[in-house]
């Protein structure tokens, strides 16, 4: 599950607005899709994820946090990517090793004055992304983000790190 500190960074790149089509790619638990569902109620979010278990998941969570607008989409083949209305929004979080074809999708896919979020844990994957969208002329701003979280021990209060992520957002020139 992303962290909250980060799913507040994403919502924040993602730029939100009323009755929207929001497509989160590789949503795993569905915990950003139901963040963007709380705060953009008439919008439309879909929760694409490839395993049964992550879509049994995200559907439990709906249920849990009584959301009304997100749909959990079950995803066989990148293909089925056309089959969804085109989204204003998209926040890719997990991809599969397939990053370069879900950017292919979402180029064509993606409406206009869209914006992408992506969320990467790996310097690999980052490179790749920052790549293509340099060859795709797309603008992008990079965010980096290195959390702590507070540890009591014995009487005192040590920081432990969470693992650092980038946020990409990006948008067409």
């Amino acid at each position: 599950m992303t962290k909250r500190e980060v799913r507040i960074a994403i919502l924040g790149e993602l730029s939100l607005q009323p009755k929207q089509v929001i497509w989160d790619i590789g949503a795993g638990t569905g915990s950003v899709s139901i963040e963007i569902s709380r705060l953009s109620n008439t919008s439309k979010v879909y929760a694409i994820e490839k395993t049964a278990v992550g879509i049994n998941i995200i559907t439990k969570n709906c249920k849990r946090f009584r959301t009304h607008n997100v749909v959990p989409f079950a995803l066989t083949n990148l293909q089925e990517l056309y089959e969804l209305p085109s989204p204003d929004r998209i926040f890719i979080g997990g991809s599969g090793g397939k990053l370069i074809e879900i950017l292919e999708i979402c180029q064509q896919k993606l409406k206009e004055n869209g914006i992408i979020t992506i969320s990467l844990a790996t310097v690999e994957n980052l490179g790749m992304s920052i790549n293509w969208l340099k060859n795709n002329s797309w603008n992008y701003t990079l965010l980096s983000i290195q959390l702590s979280r507070s540890l009591a021990i014995a009487n005192l209060t040590r920081l432990y790190p969470i693992n650092p992520v980038f946020l990409l957002r990006a948008n067409r020139k």
